[in-house]
């Protein structure tokens, strides 16, 4: 799963074909231009290898900026920040460079402010940006079942005008961030989850009454009612990253501030990203300690399995010994008590005496190692 800079996959692409930079990542060329794509790198138009085998005069196009919010890395095959359970692995993986982002802030926000123009208020909901046109949909089928059933539970969410231009300024915001690249999408039973995701950096959003709060549980309601104040929230409630309120006031209402708040949201997905980027560097680093005292754990966990397993199999070499011995000593026995037996009869001992004597000296014989010749040793795993 290699992972590239731009820097470094702007290079490869116009240092070779397409073709053998694909082949190199496991990829087909096909794959390797859409991720180009995707993270703003220019690639060689058709026929610029030719010309350059021809001696004619190409030249290779800069690569352009990252896009706010978008990340720096292009992973093939995965996730740049994916988990690999293994420490030893991750430990090889060279040491992270501190995240470097030589472009301010302010030279982003004018980058981005050429590239968004003017937002418009749009009042109008008959056709809404697709962020929020399940949403309303979905209020829509409600409309039209609370008008057969009557029943109050079927009763649509947002028809009362302050919920009308709630989503009126949530839609102009949606068509204004699709125009730099960005997207804006509001879901949850009330229209109260609202994301806008700038590059690859998800932000959360809050526009709602200044007094409005959840429940104990986390749930919103819709306010019905005729339009009063807004207020919205760019992060989250207690985001460290980046957080900003933008509210009705004496400075105006919220539509007159759609542009300021469009970029500022695209600054704010950048910002994110960047302070997201050195959280993680640092998790990063912090995470080789962890995993460095891990393995230190580990293997003195395994010492102490080997010590204990050589010292059972020691034990199981003396218990043999041991046996070894007694069964030495039991056979030895056996032979006296037979032979006392047998001088305390008669010359002519009973035939069941003989008998008797002859069975107990072949299990002494048996029983006995060294007549048995069962010497054998228990293996150890050091001598395989």
């Amino acid at each position: 799963m290699p992972t590239l800079t731009r820097e470094d996959l702007h290079k490869l692409v116009w240092t070779d074909p397409m073709r053998t930079v694909a082949e190199r990542l496991g990829i087909s060329d096909v794959g390797l231009k859409k991720h180009c794509v995707a993270a703003g790198i220019p690639v060689p138009e058709r026929g610029y290898w030719a010309k350059l085998a021809a001696g004619k005069r190409v030249e290779a196009q800069a690569l352009p900026p990252r896009d706010p919010g978008a990340s720096e890395y292009v992973t093939f095959g995965g996730d740049r920040w994916s988990w690999n359970s293994d420490p030893e692995a991750r430990l090889a993986e060279p040491v992270p460079d501190l995240p470097n982002f030589p472009e301010p802030l302010e030279s982003v926000r004018k980058r981005a402010e050429r590239r968004l123009g003017k937002v418009k208020s749009v009042r109008d909901l008959t056709s809404p940006h697709g962020g929020l046109r399940k949403l309303l949909e979905k209020d829509a089928r409600r409309a039209q079942k609370f008008a057969a059933s009557g029943w109050e539970w079927d009763r649509p969410l947002f028809t009362g005008a302050f919920e009308r231009r709630r989503l009126a300024i949530l839609n102009s915001l949606a068509i204004g961030l699709s125009k730099a690249g960005a997207s804006l999408e509001v879901t949850g039973p009330t229209g109260r989850e609202i994301r806008a995701r700038v590059g690859q950096t998800d932000l959360s959003l809050a526009l709602d009454h200044p007094s409005a709060r959840s429940t104990r549980h986390g749930e919103w309601h819709v306010r019905q009612g005729p339009v009063d104040d807004l207020k919205l929230v760019i992060g989250e409630a207690n985001a460290s990253d980046y957080r900003a309120v933008w509210a009705d006031d004496d400075e105006g209402k919220l539509e007159a501030k759609l542009n300021a708040i469009t970029l500022e949201i695209i600054v704010a997905g950048e910002g994110s990203y960047r302070a997201r980027s050195v959280a993680h560097h640092q998790w990063l680093l912090e995470d080789r300690v962890r995993l460095e005292a891990e393995l230190r754990r580990r293997r003195a966990e395994a010492e102490r399995r080997e010590r204990e397993r050589r010292a059972a199999e020691e034990k199981a070499r003396r218990d043999m010994l041991f046996g070894q011995a007694q069964a030495w000593r039991s056979a030895q026995d056996i032979r006296g008590f037979v032979a006392e037996v047998l001088a305390s009869q008669p010359r002519s001992a009973p035939d069941k005496i003989q008998t008797w004597a002859a069975w107990a000296l072949k299990e002494a014989d048996a029983l006995d190692p060294v007549t048995s010749g069962c010497f054998e040793v228990p293996e150890s795993d050091d001598e395989n």
